[in-house]
């Protein structure tokens, strides 16, 4: 019997059983059809019991306004140029485009025994790809994350995407899909019509609540028109928006009240795209800064109002948690995306009793980038699965490996686990290198799974761990090693600048384990051009502590290439603690008074502190040149981040 019972049993949806209680939720990881297909079977086959995937390019259920009706070679397969899909010739040409691949998902899907839903979305005026064309409201009102001025949609022009809708819910059918998923949250068009923020119509489609639920009433009578009677429809709703001015969750409660009776299941998640909207709301991928489970409360108050099965989402990452929640009744199901990008194997390994082999989702959205292919930093399989997938070498070396962080600790285990034999030195007492002291960050906590994983894997792989040892030059000739990579990592700077005897400097790692008193009470955060978490967190970390923090970056936004949701959470919290945040400026003086210069207005300013923390370049850990098959790796190669630490990490050990 499996130790997590109840995730394991079946539960019956529409008539359908599905063969556990796990489901892989619908998201887009911005794949070419063939990487994503692998992507795709290996999370099935991981052993899934329901799967949500997109099916809808934004074209189809936006009404064309500027198009000249006619398709030519160079945008064959662009969302940004078509016939009109209500048209015979339209509806043809989608059906070429989008069934094969339609039906090359279901398959796979079906092969590995599970049911499969396909989504049906309309983004009305967020825009994420660029389509060259017009987005869509319901009050043409500009979302406040991407800021695109929509067409406010005309009363018949909101009946055609009603229709395009029910088209698209044809097409998953025909395409060999248990069912049609309608997506209704997260800020797109569905929610849009429903939210008081977003919807201030006068039409039949605004005003009451039951008027601003119409739109949504006719995109499911319209699909069960098209589809016909027996036909699955669930939906995916947000829980919790935390925007008092927009849906509660008792609001919430009545919308799926009213329309249960045409529903397999709702999927309850949280959030919106942006997580903006007269500051910060909650995002609909919530990172390591929201508690696993967060959204537990609002499925519960959803599934005490329908009898229809209710899907829980929002950081569920632990086959415990989920368990939980569905002994308590607060779902019937959960659903996870990160969790499954994590490890393929999450649901295997807790079936069988090896939850504590389970590699978990750290929180840090690397994975949700809106402009590049997903990525994991505790798996850097995912997505890369036929580049990744080489064949065993003929003949294990013996490899030496330098410095046991993330890198290091991921390219030894991969060598191991592929016939090498690896000893890895490490400097410290410990393994992890820096990562394990920015764990101490409360909100960086979670990482510290990632290192604890690889430490016990590493070692149940047979590598020679060696702590404390300084990797000499002579060390390593007397190891005789056929390989050696460096994986020393890089450490946070501190500049030789004018007045730096005037002033105590420290930098943002130093902070995380010392006496915050040694700071005094006024700290000047240095982010120079690192455009990532770093300066922020620095500065909540201080703020939280009690000081008074001024950030500077040289950065356009101090921490614009951060997730977006993680970005907005974390400037939030910095200036909802006081600190007083400086874009465009850089520390060109030390002493007990700094000098800033403005480049944009190029003025220069003194920002009293009793200390300086940066947080901005690295220094690469000198390491010599090794003769014979040597490689660098991770911060030893280039100072960057944790997903491209592990991912050098495992393609340097899969070259070996």
């Amino acid at each position: 019997m499996s130790p997590f019972e109840t995730l394991s049993s079946p539960i019956s949806i529409a008539g359908m059983t599905v063969r556990n209680r796990l489901m892989l939720t619908t998201h887009n990881p911005k794949m070419s059809e063939r990487r994503y297909l692998k992507y795709l079977e290996t999370r099935v086959r991981g052993g899934v019991g329901l799967v949500g995937i997109p099916v809808l390019s934004e074209a189809i259920s936006t009404p064309y306004f500027v198009t000249t009706g006619w398709q030519d070679h160079v945008a064959i397969d662009d969302i940004d140029a078509g016939p009109d899909p209500e048209t015979p010739e339209g509806e043809a040409f989608y059906d070429r485009l989008l069934l094969p691949k339609i039906e090359a998902r279901a398959k796979i899907v079906h092969d590995s025994g599970a049911v499969v839903f396909g989504q049906v979305a309309n983004r009305g005026s967020i825009r994420l790809p660029e389509t060259f064309q017009a987005m869509v409201s319901p009050s043409g009102k500009q979302d406040p994350h991407v800021r695109t001025q929509p067409h406010t949609l005309t009363t018949d022009e909101v009946k055609q995407v009603v229709r395009l809708f029910a088209r698209a819910a044809s097409r998953v059918q025909r395409g060999g899909f248990d069912g049609v998923e309608v997506h209704a949250t997260h800020g797109y068009l569905v929610e849009q019509f429903l939210s008081p923020v977003t919807n201030q119509r006068t039409d039949e489609y605004g005003g009451s609540p039951e008027n601003r639920r119409r739109f949504l009433d006719e995109i499911i009578a319209a699909i069960r028109e098209t589809c016909g009677p027996d036909f699955p429809i669930g939906m995916r709703i947000s829980g919790r928006q935390a925007n008092p001015e927009g849906l509660s969750t008792g609001d919430v409660v009545e919308i799926v009240r009213a329309v249960e009776q045409h529903l397999a299941y709702v999927n309850v998640t949280a959030g919106t795209i942006g997580a903006l909207d007269d500051g910060v709301v909650l995002p609909y991928v919530a990172s390591a800064y929201l508690e696993p489970g967060f959204n537990a409360d609002s499925a519960a108050r959803v599934k005490s109002a329908v009898s229809v099965p209710v899907i829980l989402t929002g950081r569920m990452n632990d086959p415990a948690l989920m368990e939980r929640v569905l002994n308590e009744g607060l779902a019937d199901m959960v659903g996870t995306t990160r969790a499954l990008i994590a490890d393929p194997d999450f649901l295997r390994k807790a079936e069988r009793g090896d939850a504590g082999r389970i590699r978990k989702c750290i929180g840090v959205n690397e994975c949700h980038y809106p402009d590049r292919v997903s990525a994991c930093p505790v798996n850097p399989w995912a997505g890369r699965e036929d580049e990744l997938a080489v064949p065993a070498p003929p003949a294990g070396k013996h490899v030496v490996i330098v410095g046991a962080g993330p890198a290091g600790l991921m390219c030894a285990r991969t060598a191991a686990e592929r016939g090498h034999r690896v000893t890895l030195l490490e400097k410290q007492d410990q393994l992890g290198g820096k990562l394990r002291r920015l764990c101490l960050d409360p909100g960086r906590a979670e990482m510290r799974s990632l290192i604890d994983g690889l430490e016990k894997e590493v070692r149940q792989a047979g590598v020679d761990v060696r702590t404390g040892v300084e990797a000499t030059p002579e060390l390593i000739a007397a190891l005789a090693p056929d390989a050696v990579v460096a994986a020393t990592g890089a450490m946070p700077a501190i500049p030789d600048l004018p007045g730096a005897g005037g002033i105590r400097t420290f930098s943002a790692l130093d902070i995380l384990d010392m006496d915050l008193s040694e700071l005094g009470e006024s700290v000047l955060v240095v982010g120079g051009l690192n455009d990532h978490v770093a300066p922020l967190a620095a500065a909540d970390f201080l703020a939280a502590a009690g000081k008074k923090v001024t950030l500077i970056s040289e950065c356009f936004v101090p921490g614009q290439g951060a997730e977006p949701s993680i970005l907005h959470l974390l400037t939030q919290r910095c200036l909802e603690q006081g600190v007083d945040i400086r874009a465009n400026t850089r520390l060109d003086t030390l002493g007990p008074k700094p000098q800033v210069y403005n480049t944009f207005s190029r003025r220069t300013d003194l920002v009293p502190a009793d200390s300086v923390v940066f947080a901005a370049a690295q220094e690469v850990t000198d390491f010599p040149d090794i003769e014979g098959e040597f490689y660098r790796i991770g911060d030893a190669l280039a100072p960057r981040r944790i997903v491209h630490a592990t991912l050098d990490g495992a393609r340097i050990a899969l070259r070996l």
